[in-house]
């Protein structure tokens, strides 16, 4: 049985800033600083298979035990990408003027923290859609009405999300459909 809560602890701590801080941000709990794993991300996944590995050579792969281990651990390591996946996600296109801001964001430690940024946003009745990228720190925020944007701050929205985001306004620009 170690052989299999091992593995999936290590594939725990490799993507320990998307599972455990998406788990802590349902309990609105700020950036937990799991991020510092990420430079070590290779290392720890790479130990994660051997283990998985050794497992397999010694219980064999139609071990029911030794299959769910590894599917725990591969949905382990996989969720950054996942996450990730969900953050630039694209929303369905609509029929209506569009109106866009284009952010770049301080604050941001993983993937999870981008998400936060994302769910929070798009519970804003005016925004239709964002995209946060946590690679080069942007967000982009689609609205339905140009008043939206300009007449709340978009600044003091991200920072009242948690006092550790700021933002600054790249530009904006206007679809019309």
């Amino acid at each position: 049985m170690k052989e299999q809560i091992i593995p999936a602890l290590i594939a725990l701590l490799s993507s320990s800033c998307c599972i455990i801080q998406l788990i802590l941000n349902m309990f609105s709990i700020s950036c937990a600083g799991f991020a510092i794993f990420t430079p070590y991300r290779g290392l720890l996944t790479s130990l994660t298979v051997l283990m998985l590995s050794y497992s397999i050579y010694k219980k064999g792969i139609r071990n029911g035990t030794v299959m769910i281990s590894v599917l725990i651990c591969m949905l382990l390591m996989m969720s950054p990408e996942i996450v990730k996946n969900r953050n630039e996600q694209k929303a369905s296109i609509h029929t209506t003027t569009s109106y866009f801001i284009r952010l770049h964001l301080d604050g941001l430690g993983c993937e999870a923290c981008a998400n936060r940024i994302k769910n929070e946003l798009n519970s804003v009745d005016w925004i239709f859609n964002t995209r946060v990228y946590f690679d080069n720190k942007t967000a982009i925020i689609e609205t339905f009405e140009q008043e939206g944007w300009m007449n709340n701050d978009m600044v003091k929205l991200i920072q009242s999300i948690d006092s550790k985001y700021d933002a600054q306004v790249l530009d904006s620009w206007v679809l019309l459909l």
